[in-house]
């Protein structure tokens, strides 16, 4: 009898924090989270930490996104269900986390465990690498390749409109695109920098290396880091333009503060932003 209390006084507890942090994501979330969490309760959990995390797992499955099998990037890709679990739920919790119009361009996932490239994104496609990175790391990584889906996916411009003095690979960038506002900061086209450009104009070295992973980049530093990248704007310019440029063409004027920095750096600029600390407790929705 108070094994069975204990129980149903465990299923309790997590079915309230559940729902209490529920209440901050997109709805279409909330309802996925709900459906998932009735349906688990009925089969019955004995740990409250593996029930959060299956659960979070499992509605990752009930979202609108193409699961893709890691062997399908990667041959060697090997996960035991627990991994799986962990990294299924990192990525549900980072989708809810970011506006879900931008999550919800996302509509194929690889998820793969072997050696390779941490992310890869573009489209409506990600592939994550989900083995030897931490968790906070995993995170970025996947922010970073929002970005890629925001940019190249959710705003494509229209063949009529004409093409622009941009390509991605060999895809036109067209003239009504509003990514053109953005790479036309720092860029003459896609491998070109502007004759006055210096590394001062972008939140990191790696955003440098052509307008995509600008885009990206600055897409990932503005919701990690977004404190950071407001300081550094009032002494920069072009950096003004671009945090702006997120403000307001990408994220509907909303700020956000999820970067728990000492030090800022004025004069330098660190590589790669998804490297970086920040709160992944505040940023984490859910």
């Amino acid at each position: 009898m108070r094994q069975a209390l204990r129980f149903y006084a465990l299923i309790l507890a997590v079915f309230l924090f559940l729902v209490i942090n529920v209440q901050n994501i997109p709805s279409i979330y909330q309802q996925v989270i709900k459906e998932t969490l009735a349906a688990d309760i009925l089969e019955g959990y004995n740990h409250s930490a593996a029930l959060t995390e299956e659960v979070y797992a499992s509605a990752l499955d009930g979202l609108d996104i193409t699961l893709h099998p890691g062997t399908a990037y990667d041959k060697s890709s090997q996960s035991d269900a627990r991994s799986l679990n962990h990294c299924k739920a990192l990525v549900f919790k980072t989708l809810a986390s970011v506006p879900s119009s931008h999550s919800a361009n996302v509509k194929n996932l690889t998820l793969y465990f072997a050696d390779g490239r941490r992310g890869l994104g573009g489209g409506s496609t990600v592939i994550l690498r989900c083995s030897n990175i931490a968790d906070n790391e995993l995170i970025s990584v996947l922010v970073h390749e929002i970005g890629h889906t925001v940019d190249t996916g959710k705003h494509t411009g229209t063949l009529s409109a004409g093409k622009s003095e941009f390509m991605d690979g060999p895809n036109p960038v067209y003239n009504d695109d509003i990514s053109l506002r953005f790479y036309r900061i720092s860029w003459k086209n896609e491998s070109t920098l502007k004759n006055d450009a210096k590394i001062l104009d972008f939140v990191t070295g790696y955003a440098k290396t052509d307008p995509f992973e600008d885009f990206a980049e600055t897409y990932n530093f503005y919701l990690l880091h977004g404190a950071q990248f407001k300081e550094l704007a009032k002494y920069n310019v072009q950096l003004k333009r671009k945090y702006l440029y997120m403000k307001y063409y990408i994220f509907a004027g909303k700020e956000y503060d999820n970067d728990p920095y000492n030090q800022i750096q004025y004069l330098t600029r660190y590589y790669d932003s998804t490297k970086l600390s920040y709160d992944a407790d505040k940023f984490v929705s859910v």
